[in-house]
C-alpha cells in the first residue's frame, strides 16, 4: 500500500503543513523526477516559488526528497521513499524524460566491490553512487 502524504511526514517527525502535503502529494502522483520549475507548474497556484524551495530544502534534510542533475546541469526532485531500493536513472537525450533504472543484484555487488577497489586505491571514502544512463526512450524510438 503507498504511503499518504500526512504519514510520511508523521512517521519523520516534521511538522505537517499544507505547502509540504501538496508537494509530497505531486509527487506521489509523479513518481518519476521532475524539474523544480515543472513540479512549480504542476502545483500552479498553489505554492509559491520560495516556499516551494524551502519544502524541499525541508524535505531534502530529512531524506525524504532527493535531488538530482541531469546531464545538461538541470535540477530534478523525487521522492526518496516511493521506491526504497537503490535506483539509477535513463535519462532519454531526446525529449529528457527520466527512467528509473533498478540493475541486477548481482551487478550492484560487483559495482560495490569495484567501488571498495577504488576506495583502497585512491585512500578515500565514497559514501554513494549514482549511474546515468543516456539514450533514447521507448517513444522517442518509434518517432
Amino acid at each position: 500500500m503507498e504511503k499518504q502524504p500526512r504519514e510520511i511526514l508523521s512517521n519523520n517527525n516534521i511538522s505537517i503543513t499544507n505547502p509540504r502535503l501538496l508537494v509530497i502529494e505531486e509527487l506521489l502522483l509523479i513518481k518519476k523526477p521532475i524539474t523544480i520549475e515543472d513540479l512549480q507548474i504542476k502545483l500552479k497556484d498553489k505554492v509559491a516559488i520560495s516556499t516551494l524551495y524551502r519544502v524541499i530544502s525541508d524535505l531534502k534534510s530529512i531524506n525524504i526528497l532527493e535531488e538530482i542533475t541531469s546531464p545538461d546541469n538541470i535540477t530534478m526532485v523525487e521522492l526518496s521513499l516511493v521506491d526504497t531500493t537503490h535506483h539509477h536513472h535513463m535519462f532519454c537525450e531526446k525529449c529528457g524524460d527520466v527512467i528509473d533504472i533498478e540493475l541486477s543484484k548481482e551487478f550492484e555487488n560487483k559495482l560495490d566491490g569495484e567501488i571498495r577497489v577504488l576506495e583502497k586505491k585512491l585512500q578515500v571514502e565514497i559514501n554513494d553512487h549514482g549511474l546515468e544512463l543516456l539514450g533514447s526512450c521507448k517513444a522517442c524510438l518509434k518517432n
